[in-house]
Parts: C-alpha cells; sequence; structure tokens
C-alpha cells in the first residue's frame, strides 16, 4: 500500500515538473504601462461571457492531480443551449416560467457539484430551501384530504371515546401517510424525466457506463428542489408553494 502510494506521488511531481517546465517564466520587470495595457482587455473579454458559461482563469490548476485510468469516462456532454434550458422551465414551471428566473440562477439550480468540480457553482443550499417548501406543502397537502382512518378499528372504541374535531381530524393522516412517500428520489426522477429536466441538469455521473448507479434519482429530484427553492427567493413563497401544490404534486399523485 505504501509502495503504491509512493509511486502515485512521484507520479505527480513528474508531471508538476513538466507543466512548470514548458510554461513561460514571466519577467521580473515590466514597464507599468504594458501591464496595464494587456490585462484591461483579458479582464473586460472575462466580463463580457456569462458566468455560467465558463470557469474562471483562476480556479484553473496548471495540471489535474488526478490520475484517469481510462480517459473515455471523463467525457461528459451537458446542455449548453439556453432556449433548451427555457423550454424545460416552461414545462416544469408552467407558461413563462422562463421569466421567472433570472439567467445566472436558472443555471445554479440545474448545475450539480459534480460538474466542473462545483467551480461554476451548484445547487445544494437552493435544493435545501425548495425541499423545504415540497415537504410543508405535501404536508397541508395530506393534512387537508379526507381521513384515511377509517379502515382502521378501534380496538379500545368499547372502553373509551376518542377526541374529534374536524379542524384537526385530518392529523391522523399522516400515521398512513408521510411527505417522503410523495416525494421520494424516485418519483421525483421521473417527473424530470417526463418534464424533460433531466436533458438539461448540467452534473458528471461518476460511472458513466451506469447512470443509476451514479446517483441519478438524487441528483434529479435535487434539481427539482433547487428550481422550487429558486422561484422562492426570486418571485416569493407564495408562488413557490403555488408551484408546488399544481406543478408537482398534482402530477406525483398521477
Amino acid at each position: 500500500m505504501a509502495l503504491t502510494t509512493s509511486r502515485a506521488a512521484a507520479r505527480l511531481t513528474r508531471q508538476a515538473v513538466r507543466t512548470s517546465r514548458c510554461q513561460s517564466v514571466a519577467p521580473s520587470y515590466r514597464p507599468a504601462s504594458s501591464s496595464f495595457s494587456t490585462s484591461a482587455p483579458r479582464s473586460s473579454e472575462l466580463d463580457e461571457r456569462p458566468r455560467w458559461s465558463f470557469t474562471p482563469e483562476r480556479m484553473r490548476a496548471p495540471f489535474s492531480p488526478h490520475i484517469t485510468k481510462d480517459p473515455a469516462r471523463s467525457v461528459w456532454k451537458v446542455n449548453e443551449d439556453p432556449q433548451k434550458l427555457d423550454d424545460v422551465l416552461n414545462n416544469i414551471l408552467g407558461r413563462d416560467g422562463q421569466r421567472m428566473l433570472p439567467e445566472e440562477l436558472k443555471w445554479l439550480a440545474v448545475t450539480h457539484k459534480s460538474f466542473d468540480q462545483g467551480r461554476r457553482g451548484f445547487n445544494d443550499r437552493l435544493a435545501f430551501l425548495g425541499r423545504q417548501i415540497c415537504v410543508l406543502e405535501c404536508t397541508q397537502s395530506i393534512i387537508s384530504s379526507p381521513r384515511s382512518l377509517d379502515n382502521y378499528p378501534d380496538t379500545f372504541a368499547d372502553r373509551r371515546k376518542p377526541f374529534e374535531d374536524p379542524i384537526v381530524g385530518g392529523v391522523d393522516n399522516l400515521s398512513s401517510r408521510q411527505p417522503s412517500d410523495m416525494l421520494s428520489p424516485e418519483k421525483l426522477a421521473q417527473l424530470a424525466l417526463d418534464t424533460g429536466l433531466t436533458t438539461v441538469v448540467r452534473w458528471k455521473p461518476r460511472m458513466p457506463e451506469n447512470i443509476k448507479g451514479s446517483g441519478f434519482d438524487p441528483i434529479m429530484s435535487a434539481a427539482v428542489y433547487a428550481l422550487i427553492g429558486a422561484v422562492s427567493l426570486q418571485q416569493g413563497g407564495k408562488m413557490a408553494s403555488r408551484i408546488v401544490r399544481e406543478r408537482i404534486l398534482k402530477k406525483l399523485r398521477l
């Protein structure tokens, strides 16, 4: 084990030395005028590109510390067409769904941290917020549904008379049904497939030959949650809750 580790370290060291030798060494002195004249156009060119479309130059290492046994497994194409993303947002969020979110927030909501090693941002925090909204709406939907415990006889009916109130009667439904049953990763991943969300999510599967085993269901369900979280931040909680009720929960009940 130690021998294998030392060999890998030596290989990385040789790779770093070769890379450093190939790079040109900057002169120790440059006139102030030339440095400003060369750096200003470069920064202006970078500012013209949208943030989601490129990796910042200073976040790129001169060489990769990862040793890839099969380079073909590192190739994975993702969507780069804004119009395709807008069409998917219309399918999920409803009519004019692409207008609910600004450009950067759209791409952030559909970007998983496995894409580009998270250097362009990822949707973890948006997904956390969206999941809380979905769980709340799903819980309210279960409570407001007709009582589902009538099929379960009360074995102590002859000894007591339980308290009943129409306002809190639906709370008993949570004994037989939980939000996690409806908002399972498998069901949300199927929703992502039906709406085309899977075609625009930016991610890199660990095993391209085994998409399911690379975390397909959790990643796609997180993208659904992230879109709800993004709508909540941009349009408010009422709009996000309405989309959950009308565009997500209704389709999951079918």
